[in-house]
């Protein structure tokens, strides 16, 4: 064990530092009398005095108290040195002063410091300020989650009864709008917006963007937006929220307010970048901590026993000594065995502990936090939901049952603990890579760095859901700086094309086709998901929804037989739909877990930048990555013991993502070979080691990054190692460790070297999501691959390289054809007019009873009209078998259905295209044809299907030939249209006249026409 003391706990030595050793304190157990300084010493003396704990205990660092630094010369109004006052605040710390000056200068700030150093005062006093000034000023704060929302609203309200006694509409108000919000509030706060509203992200994108003409009394006044937590908004979260923010920015503007930004962060590594990819804007960065930090023991525990154990007799011993303690799990069903098992050894303690978690209601969580901050609650065990900044009083020990994922969880779990007094902040490792890496480097865990939070804002699937949005709040226009950005043309190219996005006719101007596209946007999920739902049992027929799972996942965890893990409780797989993109569970009791088993492989689409890094060449670029299931293990959870494999038959899955690659030259493997090593079991197990600390330099969770490693990639010729992100489209993770690939790679040698297993274990270079069940391994091999990566040892020298001719996987090349030229296709745009209503032969139905009245077509190769009468059907029938593309409007569910009552024929096999139906399938709803020849040709029907109905009783077929034919010449005309122009025109409810996108080739009508399936429906090429 090392005992370490340092001088500043938020600046420490530089690495390479030794530790010193040290004596314990005296015993003395169980007693709560004294300071908590005198209690703590007595904890770590009895930690000392338990020979179990004692051999688990790795690591002792001594973090000095600092005294703050103030400024008492900033300038504040006599109410705001009220409400310091009433807030015990002599004068604002350094840091807070300096953004409140940023802020009154008219600049966007961004605060990074750690816990308890005061960040929410940097908002308060800013928003309270202008209240004062001028009451029509308002201010919208935004929480990632609901508890921060309260624990906000009940702080400010403090602050305001501070200010004095001003008379009642004078007071600046304060509401919460969010999903716990009653509906007959939620209308009284929008008529009557508050100085300060509060809520969170999915409600800012549900219930206020998409609403914003009801809020214009509080969008027309918009001085100050604050984004607290900033950290938490990376990868595709933080890509979604930072549309969401782009499009209130947007909507301000529409309203005619530029409201200025204040986000507050944990301490990350690049807040500036961080804030900036959020919100598209420069941001001044304070991040010069002036708040004090008091004396703090910081221990490393690695149990030989159950990591869970020890951390619950931990909890029991401070608790005990009269210490006020939180303990951090990584799971919900971690938090309530510890909570049980804690009750059960001291019965005394069970009224003076709690378990804290997502899935308890609201009200049981406020009670939770009052007690503890009133301190009748001695001790909570929680998972990560309080680790953010809600205020739950002064805390002595913090317990961290397993590293918690980042340096930044890590210092902010730990700020907890020590605001006003002397500290514990212990960590109990688990046997994962991580865990272990720190135990056996403890200055890595104290001198590591803060992490890069990452985000990319032009996210593909993202901005695919948020510009129809952003559109039905306010029409998009071409002038916007934005939009000329190439993600965001490529974007708009991408939903024109679906018909997501109408363009106005005269093409500066994109309208959403959907009246609310918010409701088709999780800000939790990227990509199309599946539903996951607890089939109905006992009164409930109905599935109940449970849970998401993304199209890049669902096989591996959703797969018929999986075991899928839920709010604590196990539940069995016994349905995956892929067509309804639904998955089917029942509660079970299972002794045992699934793992996944799986074959993957990348197809390198696109290669953006590269450098030489030792022996091999770093590619950055963005790849397809496709996973085959072929079959999963039971596993027992006690030991995970194989019980047994069972084959799956899936199809495969297919997502393009952002990646880095190690290419590695022949002369490399080569070695290795000629050393006899396992060149495959050394790329794997260095893919799996480096996942591992992958964290350590990006923000990332359990799905965020993934590998694969291959002794000879088809398109390279030569072996790699991929690492990609987990998400369709990614974000930008794996690409930030470009630069810092060298660092990446000598912490996983150091990692695998310093671990003292000799094959390989989960410490190291074994990984629980491995889906060939880690095989093969070979720990020695894989720290000769990294000395010869890192060029611990030099290799030939690696050339210049030639350009790499990337081919799609299972392309063939072929050659110019030596055909002679095709005949022209034969066209045929078809009508025909009925004897009978729907209403006369009982309904749509019964279309093969209407009777045909007449028939016309029009025959592109011959540019003639022909007209057919109910004896000539056979002969219609011949023509419509003859052409090569049948062209009509509803000809799928009605004409050729009237058809049906003459003939056994499948018409719906003829090559055929229906412009309504494809109309339908871009913009999800139809248009009549006499509103599409208006809008786009000018011209009118002259008449209607009622009309030709009455002449047909009145004998005039005259009459109805020419109306059909007239039909036929405008249905001609408008697939003229939409081939040459690439659109129809049509007007909108809103009376926008806007493009119908149909981008329309013959060639290419005739191939899906080809693949049309046994149902008659035509298949996409």
């Amino acid at each position: 064990m090392s005992r370490r003391t340092n001088g500043d706990p938020w600046a420490p030595p530089p690495l390479g530092a030794e530790g010193k050793a040290g004596t314990g304190s005296s015993s003395g157990g169980g007693d709560h009398s004294g300071s908590v300084a005198e209690r703590i010493a007595r904890f770590l003396a009895a930690i000392e005095a338990d020979e179990e704990l004692q051999r688990t205990l790795r690591h002792h660092e001594v973090l000095a108290p600092r005294s703050a630094r103030f400024r008492p010369d900033l300038e504040l109004d006599e109410p705001l040195r009220q409400v310091l006052k009433a807030r015990d605040i002599a004068a604002p710390y350094e840091h807070q002063a300096r953004a409140i000056e940023e802020l009154r200068a008219g600049r966007d700030v961004v605060l990074a410091t750690p816990t308890a150093s005061g960040k929410s005062l940097v908002y308060s006093l800013p928003t309270l300020e202008q209240a004062l000034r001028d009451p029509d000023t308002r201010a919208i704060f935004v929480f990632p989650l609901k508890a921060l929302e309260q624990d906000q609203r009940g702080k400010l309200e403090a602050d305001i009864t501070a200010l004095g006694l001003l008379p009642p509409g004078e007071r600046p108000r304060v509401e919460i709008y969010d999903g716990d919000t009653p509906p007959s509030r939620r209308k009284k706060i929008r008529e009557d917006p508050p100085h300060v509203l509060i809520t969170t992200p999915d409600m800012l994108h549900l219930g206020i963007l998409a609403h914003h003409n009801s809020w214009h009394g509080l969008f027309r006044g918009l001085r100050l937006v604050v984004i607290d937590e900033l950290h938490t908004y990376r990868g595709i979260f933080g890509s979604h929220v930072a549309q969401v923010l782009r499009r209130l920015l947007r909507v301000a503007r529409h309203h005619g307010a530029n409201p200025q930004l204040v986000c507050a962060s944990a301490t990350v590594a690049n807040p500036g970048e961080l804030a900036g990819n959020l919100a598209g804007r420069e941001f001044s960065v304070v991040e010069s901590d002036g708040a004090a930090r008091t004396r703090r023991h910081v221990l490393l525990l690695n149990p030989t026993l159950s990591p869970y154990t020890v951390a619950s007799q931990l909890f029991r011993m401070a608790i005990q000594h009269g210490l006020r303690t939180i303990a951090f799990t990584k799971a919900r069903r971690v938090t309530e065995l510890m909570h049980t098992w804690v009750a059960q050894s001291d019965p005394g303690l069970a009224e003076r502990i709690s378990s804290y978690r997502a899935g308890f209601l609201p009200e049981e969580r406020r009670e939770i936090e009052r007690r503890l901050f009133t301190g009748d609650l001695m001790g909570v065990i929680s998972t990560s939901a309080l680790e953010m900044g809600i205020d739950v009083g002064g805390l002595d020990v913090c317990l961290l049952v397993g590293y918690p994922g980042s340096q930044i969880a890590t210092w902010q779990r730990a700020g907890r603990v020590g605001r006003r007094d002397e500290a514990v902040v212990a960590m109990v490792a688990q046997p994962d890579a991580l865990d272990q890496y720190f135990v056996a480097h403890p200055r890595a865990f104290f001198d590591g760095r803060f992490e890069h939070a990452v985000l990319d804002p032009h996210n593909a699937d993202v901005l695919d859901g948020h510009l129809p949005c952003a559109a039905a709040e306010v029409p998009l226009r071409a002038s916007e700086p934005a939009m000329a950005t190439a993600p965001m043309q490529a974007a708009i190219e991408r939903l024109e094309a679906k018909g997501e996005l109408l363009r106005s006719e005269s093409g500066d101007r994109w309208f959403a086709a959907r009246q609310r596209p918010h409701r088709h946007v999780s800000l939790r999920a990227a990509g199309a998901s599946y539903t996951i739902a607890r089939a109905g049992d006992g009164g409930q027929k109905r599935p109940r929804i449970i849970g998401q799972v993304g199209t890049a996942h669902v096989f591996t965890e959703c797969h018929e037989g999986a075991i899928y893990l839920h709010a604590g409780r196990s539940f069995l797989v016994t349905e995956l739909d892929p067509d309804e993109r639904r998955v089917l569970v029942e509660p079970v009791d299972a002794v045992y877990f699934t793992r996944a088993l799986s074959e993957k492989e990348t197809e390198i689409l696109t290669r953006e930048r590269a450098r030489p890094v030792g022996n091999f060449r770093l590619v950055q670029g963005r790849v397809k990555v496709t996973t085959r299931v072929t079959g999963f293990e039971r596993r027992r959870v006690r030991g995970q013991e194989l019980l047994g494999t069972e084959p799956l038959d899936l199809p495969p899955s297919s997502y393009e993502t952002t990646s880095i690659w190690l290419e590695m030259p022949d002369e490399l493997t080569a070695v290795l070979e000629s050393e006899e090593r396992h060149v495959m079991g050394g790329l794997h197990a260095v893919e799996h080691a480096a996942l591992a600390v992958f964290p350590l330099f990006a923000l990332c969770d359990r799905f965020d990054v993934a590998g694969i490693s291959t002794t000879r990639h088809p398109q390279l010729g030569r072996a790699a190692i991929f690492f990609y992100d987990g998400h369709d489209g990614g974000f930008g993770l794996t690409s930030s460790a470009f630069d810092h690939v060298e660092a990446l790679l000598e912490t996983t040698h150091r990692l695998i070297g310093d671990c003292p297993c000799e094959e390989g274990c989960p410490g190291c270079v074994h990984s629980p999501r491995c889906g060939n069940g880690n095989r093969p391994i070979d720990k020695a091999a894989s720290l000769r691959v990294l000395d010869l990566l890192l060029g611990h040892e030099e290799l030939p020298e690696i050339p210049e390289e030639a350009p790499i001719r990337l081919h799609p996987v299972g392309a063939e090349a072929s050659g110019p054809a030596a055909r002679a030229p095709a005949p022209e296709p034969r066209l045929v745009c078809f009508d025909l007019e009925t004897q009978r209503s729907a209403r006369e032969v009982g309904g749509w139905n019964n279309a093969h009873l209407m009777r045909m009245a007449l028939a016309c077509t029009w025959d592109s190769r011959e540019q003639r009209f022909r007209s057919y009468r109910e004896g000539q059907v056979d002969d219609l029938l011949h023509e419509l078998s003859g052409a090569d593309l049948v062209i009509g409007f509803n000809v799928l569910r009605f004409d050729y259905q009237v058809l049906r009552g003459y003939t056994d024929q499948r018409l719906d096999r003829l090559p055929t295209f229906d412009l309504l139906e494809e109309i339908r399938a871009r913009l999800g709803f139809r248009i009549s044809l006499g509103h599409l020849c208006e809008e786009t040709l000018g011209a009118a029907k002259s008449a209607d299907g009622l009309q030709s109905l009455q002449w047909w009783k009145e004998g005039r077929i005259d009459e109805i030939e020419q109306y059909c034919r007239q039909d036929v010449a405008l249905l001609r005309d408008l697939f003229d249209h939409a081939c040459q122009e690439g659109h129809l025109i049509f007007k909108t409810k809103g009376g926008e006249r806007v493009r119908a996108p149909l981008s329309l080739s013959v060639p290419e009508l005739l191939e899906r026409t080809r693949t049309r399936g046994p149902d008659g429906a035509a298949r996409p090429s």
